[in-house]
């Protein structure tokens, strides 16, 4: 989702937005704003304004009308840039439960946050039901994705995914050949378990 700054109404100068201690995401545009400067402002996810129809000078066309995305939507931006850094260049496909524990351990500020907001398979939230894994970091890496940041194949999950036999598996582009690298084979490289163990529930406590 693209932002507009409430005081130019462009979306050209809007930095990645900041999530604040409490919750609420906080943006900055860099415009000049006729000499007045930078401008900042914070608002809950779930209140973000949605990016309304432009005119091709990224301003907003008049008599638009304004919608509203989801807070899954608002969140969503926030984990773009931290979950491509979970993808390495020159690896495989990497099984997406690669991913999500390389972001959970390299921010586990965010990772806490989301889950606390959406809920986890590892915290007993239904399998089938969308969680912070599905509407917020499956759906931050298929935007990478579109943007050809990253390319993705389906295969069978593993480990404490194999729930799920269609999940996704993730590198950077050039599209890379070869065996993919499941959950289960990462494990045994981090010599931890391919369950859900106390101490990974234990970052919730």
């Amino acid at each position: 989702m693209i932002v507009t700054c409430p005081r130019c109404f462009s979306f050209d100068d809007v930095r990645p937005p900041r999530r604040m201690p409490d919750g609420r995401v906080e943006y900055t545009c860099t415009d000049d704003h006729d000499g007045t400067g930078k401008h900042v402002w914070s608002v809950a996810p779930a209140v973000v304004e949605a990016p309304a129809t432009r005119t091709s000078s990224g301003r907003k066309a008049a008599g638009a009308p304004a919608t509203r995305p989801t807070a899954d939507d608002a969140a969503i931006v926030e984990l773009l840039e931290p979950l491509l850094a979970c993808v390495k260049a020159g690896e495989p496909f990497v099984e997406y439960g690669v991913v999500e524990h390389r972001f959970r351990i390299a921010r586990p500020d965010l990772f806490v946050a989301h889950v606390r907001e959406r809920g986890h398979v590892m915290l007993g939230a239904r399998r089938s039901a969308p969680s912070a894994s599905t509407a917020r970091f499956g759906k931050a890496l298929a935007r990478l994705e579109r943007a050809g940041q990253l390319v993705m194949v389906k295969g069978p999950g593993t480990g404490a995914w194999r729930y799920d036999q269609s999940i996704g598996y993730w590198a950077r582009p050039p599209r890379p050949s070869g065996p993919l690298l499941t959950w289960s084979m990462y494990c045994a490289t981090q010599g931890r378990s391919l369950e859900w163990t106390d101490a990974d529930r234990a970052l919730f406590q």
